[in-house]
């Protein structure tokens, strides 16, 4: 695009560094101007993204100020903020539920195995009485 500001444009810093260092080819780098792209601080206080000297070149900030700094922002942010914090808090809910099924599932598997121990016993005396009353039948037979 343009290298120099327009007159009816206010200068800014890239458009001033633009205006005063020739554009590199585009399959040129260089590291020494990589502080030179860094970039200044917007009115709201917060950094913008810095860009490579190519693509300084086809940035134009006055492009972009219509979508900067609406009184959304502020809600948007907020938005996120409470999305974030609804987030964590599901995702502690969801841990002490996790957790909380697992002591759960435990407790099951611990019912179950007492279950299967007095099923067994149940079993294992009814063998017992069996022989018992076999035993007593033939005691009684020798008497």
């Amino acid at each position: 695009m343009a290298d120099k500001p327009q007159g009816h444009e206010p200068a800014s810093p890239r458009s001033l560094q633009r205006s005063s260092s020739p554009s590199p080819g585009p399959n040129h780098t260089s590291n020494t101007s990589a502080s030179n792209t860094a970039a200044p601080q917007n009115a709201s206080g917060r950094p913008t993204c810095s860009l490579t000297p190519t693509l300084a070149g086809h940035f134009n900030e006055n492009l972009i100020k219509h979508v900067q700094g609406w009184p959304a922002d502020h809600a948007e942010k907020q938005a996120s903020r409470l999305r974030e914090e609804a987030h964590n808090t599901g995702s502690v809910h969801m841990s002490e539920t996790c957790t909380e099924l697992k002591n759960l599932r435990s407790l099951v598997r611990v019912c179950e195995i007492q279950a299967t121990l007095r099923e067994q016993r149940i079993l294992f005396l009814r063998q017992q009485i069996k022989e018992l009353e076999k035993l007593k039948n033939q005691n009684s037979f020798m008497v």
